[in-house]
Order: C-alpha cells, then structure tokens, then sequence
C-alpha cells in the first residue's frame, strides 16, 4: 500500500472527509493532538507533539525522553520548527496494512497523551526546584563567601 492510499483508506474508514495525502505529507489531529504523517521512500513517520517544558526542566526533560526511548516503540525528538517534543513511529510501507496502521497511530496518540500529563505534572515540579535552587544562599553563614 503506498502512503496516499494509506491515507485515502484511514479517512475512508473513519469518516474524515477532509484529509488527503499532499506532497507526501498528511496532519489530521486526535484529541486534541496534532498527529503528522509524512512519507519518505518506502517508509512513513508519524509523529504526535507532546509539548515543550519550561525552561528551567527541560534539560531534565530530555533526559527522561531518552531514557524512554528505550524503552518504547516511538522515540523522541525535538520538532526543529516548532521547538516543541514529539513521539515519533517509522513504519515500513510495503508491509503495512489498515489495521497495523491503526493499532500504530492509536499507540502512538496514547504514548503522546501519556506524556502530555508526565509534562503537566512536571511543570510545577521544575519551576519549584528552580525557585529553591534561586533561594539558596550564595554565601556562608555570615556574608562571607565559603572557601
């Protein structure tokens, strides 16, 4: 199956009237999650945004993502165009039908989901480290500057 009828099949079966594969790219969004679908050879990556953590945690972030990499069957990366994570799947062409498709993309959108709580969560969790490590006294008990 090649990727616009993979596409003109996933809108066919669920009643999306208005996507369609254009220069081997595709956006359609599931629950409020902005899933990307572009096609390169006989592959095609689909990737789902999953957010962007403030500041002073997103070292720590990243950190976690890569572990997780490991561990799933997405991995993770920062969108260079919009800054922002993403999980991303690449799934082989020739060998996919509609089902794997579906079961891929729901997978997919469930991870993203997963981590978009993980990244909520996470965001009080970093400015409050942050704010403490901002209050921590930069000189000894005394005023003066420990040696």
């Amino acid at each position: 199956m090649d990727f616009t009828e993979l596409i003109s099949s996933f809108a066919e079966r669920h009643g999306i009237a208005d996507l369609a594969a254009e220069d081997n790219a595709a956006a359609l969004d599931i629950d409020g999650i902005v899933v990307t679908l572009v096609a390169a050879g006989d592959a095609v990556s689909i990737s789902a945004d999953i957010g962007d953590p403030p500041a002073e945690g997103r070292a720590d972030f990243a950190e976690l993502l890569l572990e997780a990499s490991l561990q799933s069957d997405a991995f993770f990366a920062k969108a260079p165009e919009s800054g922002t994570y993403v999980a991303v799947r690449r799934l082989a062409l020739p060998t996919l039908d509609s089902d794997a498709f579906d079961a891929a993309l729901e997978s997919l959108v469930n991870q993203a989901e997963t981590w978009r709580r993980l990244l909520a969560d996470f965001r009080p969790a970093a400015k409050a480290a942050a704010e403490a490590a901002a209050e921590e006294p930069t000189f000894g008990t005394g005023g003066f500057v420990q040696v």
